[in-house]
């Protein structure tokens, strides 16, 4: 007698911890900058250099890299961009964790906040948020069927299960050239520049991952000429590829969040000398995880009719992906500038970035609540401070209805900036209008007992005496027929051909025959 068994490749869940760190520091303007008077744009972006797992925490090392521009004190507000980046290293808390585990750490940035000191200090303040999770990897095997069962009746129940079919990292590369428009003066000084990840659109297809969406690049400069003038120029660059992925078929489900690994603008001459020409790389690192739902039959229960059959069970963790949803959200929100700004002339860029959300699970589904943080780049009529900035935030929410939860039910929501526009209303007004994509993951995760073995023994005639020769059962609220035929050790075909059976759910006062047939 010998379980036969199927293999499940699944992953699991073995530990998730976030936790908040504080980076703070000083940093003196280069004397090979005038005087600042205003700080106008700032960002970050977070670089690991090291994750280290071990007994019940996570070390993790790495950088802020940070840029702020600066407009000056003189020489008509020239502005200029100072870059910097702090380091930090911490040790994360993460229970049940060791050091051989397969540890991945999300940093974001909660807060990122630049200021003055003096003419010739800055200080930067940022709020990091490190989520922690770590996933095993593991190898199941389930009961699908079983040899030499003389003598012995099984159970069988179906299985759905989400298994782990593919697993690799790749990267997408993007390579643009694009010229300026003829009307705009060549690059003779960049001052700000930015590459960001619009709205995307990943599926599974036979063998291949296919993405597609959009670039956004912004490029503030001083242009060559008499007078420098400064300019921006924006626009969005659409792509579209296909990766080769091995074992990828289009009814798997993915879980893949693209990730900027590095994005590069770069500045050439054009055929006539002139620095016109914009080269584009961006390389995005893909995770990809390719989720199967499969469905077997597997035996979960045994007795015998001419043995004492004992079942061994272990631990078995399931996980379901059950459904897969996108959510769009418009915004628009009107930012008005201070009085001692000056008019407003030309809304310049909206530098932005969306902060950590919160997702509530209600009566009503899944309530979402996140914002954008923005700060406008303008132009104003003011020749001593040509360009100003403000900053604020845009709420947003969103309701995830028609979704089933249990105590079960776990939920995965990435949110995506797609589209984020600036328009000058007046000459005190500015309105930003935005749309947040997400994208929800919905499923379900459980344990449950897993047959794992059968111990196999002559009955003890003790045991034999105790059972009845003949019995009429009268079964409870929704009991089945397995239920009573491991009750007397009697074979199920026994018990439907002497009672007429026609199915194995049996009727509370219903009348059942039972004959011992143990010898």
């Amino acid at each position: 007698m010998e379980l036969v068994k199927a293999n499940l490749h699944m992953e699991r869940s073995k530990c998730q911890v976030s936790t908040q760190v504080t980076l703070e520091e000083d940093k003196n303007i280069s004397d090979r900058n005038p005087d600042a008077s205003a700080i106008l744009l700032e960002r970050a972006e977070v670089a690991m250099d090291e994750i280290r797992p071990g007994k019940d925490l996570v070390v993790v090392r790495g950088r802020l890299v940070y840029e702020i521009l600066i407009r000056s004190q003189e020489d008509e507000g020239r502005m200029y961009c100072l870059q910097g980046e702090i380091s930090f290293e911490e040790k994360i808390r993460a229970e049940g964790l060791e050091a051989i585990d397969h540890v991945e750490v999300y940093p974001q940035i909660e807060d990122l906040r630049a200021g003055l000191i003096n003419s010739r200090k800055i200080s930067i303040r940022a709020l990091l948020q490190f989520g922690v999770s770590a996933l095993v990897l593991y190898d199941e095997e389930i009961p699908v069927g079983l040899t030499g069962a003389e003598g012995m009746e099984v159970q069988k129940e179906l299985l759905s299960q989400s298994v782990l079919a593919v697993e690799r990292k790749d990267i997408l590369r993007i390579k643009e050239e694009l010229e300026l428009p003829a009307n705009m003066p060549p690059v003779q000084e960049v001052l700000w520049k930015s590459l960001e990840l619009g709205k995307w659109e990943i599926r599974t297809l036979e063998d291949s991952i296919g993405m597609q969406g959009e670039i956004r690049l912004f490029l503030f400069y001083e242009g060559e000429g008499e007078g420098r003038s400064i300019k921006s120029f924006s626009t969005t660059i659409p792509f579209s590829q296909n990766l080769e992925c091995p074992g990828s078929r289009s009814t798997m489900l993915s879980e893949i969040v693209p990730k900027i690994a590095s994005g590069v603008l770069g500045i050439k001459e054009d055929y006539d000398g002139e620095s016109r020409m914009l080269e584009v790389e961006m390389v995005l690192d893909l995770p990809i995880r390719l989720l199967e739902n499969r469905e077997w039959e597997i035996l979960t229960d045994a007795y015998g009719t001419t043995k004492e059959v004992t079942p061994v069970y272990t631990k078995g963790y399931r996980k379901m992906m059950q459904d897969k949803q996108q959510g769009r959200i418009k915004l628009s929100q009107v930012f008005s500038v201070p009085s001692s700004g000056g008019k407003i002339l030309q809304v310049c860029h909206v530098e932005s970035s969306l902060l950590p959300q919160e997702v509530i699970k209600s009566e009503r589904g899944l309530e979402v609540e996140g914002a954008i943080a923005v700060t406008i780049l303008y132009m104003t009529e003011d020749e001593e401070k040509a360009y100003e900035s403000i900053k604020g935030e845009i709420p947003y929410s969103y309701l995830a209805e028609n979704v089933s939860l249990t105590e079960e039910s776990y939920w995965n929501i990435v949110p995506a900036l797609e589209i984020l526009t600036g328009t000058l209303l007046d000459s005190e007004n500015i309105e930003i209008k935005a749309i947040v994509g997400l994208e929800i993951t919905l499923g379900k995760r459980w344990q449950q007992p897993t047959l794992s073995g059968l111990q196999v023994q002559p009955f003890q005639p003790e045991k034999l005496r105790e059972l009845p020769g003949i019995v009429v059962y009268f079964p409870g609220k929704q009991e089945s027929l397995w239920e009573v035929g491991k009750k007397y050790l009697t074979p199920l075909d026994s018990i439907r051909s002497l009672n007429q059976l026609s199915s194995d759910t049996l009727q509370k006062g219903q009348k059942i025959l039972i004959v011992k047939e143990v010898n």
